[in-house]
């Protein structure tokens, strides 16, 4: 506080309907209008009565649904904001936003405070959530240099839990236990409501039910050296790239994953692709004497554009990467169906396909059902969602179309190269899957 002049907060929740009837309830009974403060419905504010309470300042409540209040985020210096349930309880709707989040840190900047405070409360998030990124995994420790925070400003973004549900005094006897109960069979939504735990939660119908964190899911996986690459792409407002080889054993590995969010394929490449390859691949260079790459992806990537019919996304894919082009099936049916026949290829209690935890993230969070089908309220099954799991899940799908077509039995032979023992099963053998007649895949030539 500083002459008289307390602090301003901004309380936001993803609507004002929730606001009204959860939010600004719940505040209202700690605080009660015309005893510890004076509420002004007109204007959704909160003015705290300091001369009898001793705190100055103002509350004011938002719902970002309502566009009108959400514009006067931009415009409020703030010396603090609480944001309730950014990370939906259920489904794949609702919840704040990261912009919404950014635009309350930026105005946390109210002349003479000593700190300033942003505070959220949610149940624990699914992982695919933006809070999980920022609070989590990696986290955010520091974002202003040593000594230039505010007097009594800790840096960083701390997530805090009690070790037992704080709320439970004010809850029915029993009550976690017959969630429990009633949520049988949604494992996904026991983590998060019961348990108090981070993951993931189904929405609609999985494009993949194969899918198995036990089974498909890796950590620290290497490529093969001297065997290609195969770089699979689908494109729109969220280009990915997928880095995956095949290896002379018939393991499928997914080894990196990049997906750019409003950004063109160029900006990918240059960004983000290319130096991800110079960094990690490097000895797989054509032009450099590796084994190179092929690139296998959407068949769209090959429309000329209207502004000149000299170019495409696969001819900017080619000319910037080196290595041809292949084109995946058009229907989904024709590219889900052969992704799901090798996710069922199990060999030693291991999947066929093995997907890197950390470094091919968007493909784990898409294959264990991020990538779903509508579900209607009838229970009938719709077209798959585009969303930002769509894309890796599309990208994969042309992969493996490709890779392993549906009716072609893989088999163990010989290849075309010397068979080391697969990095991700601690050397263990017997991965020994390939498509009869496989010779290994030729030395790719830049362009």
């Amino acid at each position: 506080m500083r002459d008289g002049v307390g602090p301003e907060w901004v309380f936001i929740r993803d609507t004002w309907e929730n606001m009204r009837r959860s939010t600004q309830r719940e505040f209202f009974h700690w605080f009660p209008p015309g005893v510890i403060g004076d509420y002004a419905e007109g204007k959704k504010e909160f003015v705290w009565r300091g001369e009898q309470v001793g705190l100055v300042g103002r509350v004011t409540f938002m719902g970002v649904d309502d566009e009108a209040d959400a514009s006067k985020l931009a415009s409020m210096p703030l010396g603090g904001c609480a944001i309730d349930e950014p990370s939906p309880a259920t489904g794949d709707g609702g919840g704040v936003s990261r912009f919404v989040f950014q635009t309350a840190m930026m105005q946390l900047r109210q002349r003479g405070l000593g700190w300033y405070a942003m505070k959220l409360a949610q149940n624990n998030p699914d992982e695919s959530h933006w809070t999980y990124e920022v609070f989590w995994d990696p986290g955010t420790p520091q974002m202003r240099p040593v000594g230039k925070l505010p007097p009594r400003q800790v840096g960083g973004f701390r997530p805090w839990q009690t070790r037992e549900p704080e709320n439970v005094k004010n809850l029915p006897a029993g009550y976690y236990e017959g969630q429990r109960v009633l949520l049988a069979g949604r494992d996904d939504l026991i983590r998060r409501f019961v348990e108090g735990k981070h993951g993931h939660q189904q929405v609609g119908r999985a494009v993949t039910p194969e899918w198995s964190d036990d089974v498909h899911l890796s950590v620290g996986l290497e490529a093969v050296r001297g065997v290609p690459l195969q770089l699979l792409w689908d494109g729109g407002h969220n280009p990915t790239c997928i880095v995956t080889q095949v290896t002379p054993l018939g393991s499928w590995l997914i080894l990196e994953a990049v997906v750019g969010d409003g950004i063109g394929m160029v900006e990918l490449i240059e960004d983000v692709v290319k130096p991800r390859l110079t960094d990690r691949f490097r000895d797989w260079f054509a032009d450099k004497g590796g084994p190179g790459w092929r690139h296998i992806g959407d068949p769209a990537l090959e429309s000329r554009e209207q502004s000149s019919i000299l170019q495409s996304a696969a001819l900017v894919i080619r000319r910037e990467l080196g290595g041809s082009f292949i084109k995946g099936p058009v229907k989904p049916d024709d590219r889900v169906r052969p992704l799901r026949a090798v996710l069922r290829k199990l060999v030693g209690g291991r999947g066929l396909v093995q997907v890197d935890r950390v470094w091919a993230k968007p493909v784990w969070h898409a294959l264990r059902g991020g990538w779903h089908n509508r579900v209607g309220r009838t229970g009938g099954i719709g077209e798959i969602v585009k969303d930002i799991h769509s894309h890796p899940g599309d990208a994969v799908g042309y992969g493996a179309a490709v890779l392993f077509p549906v009716g072609r039995l893989l088999t163990p032979g010989a290849v075309g190269v010397s068979a080391p023992r697969p990095y991700f099963t601690g050397g263990r053998g017997g991965l020994g899957f390939e498509r009869p007649g496989f010779k290994g895949f030729p030395r790719e030539l830049k362009g």
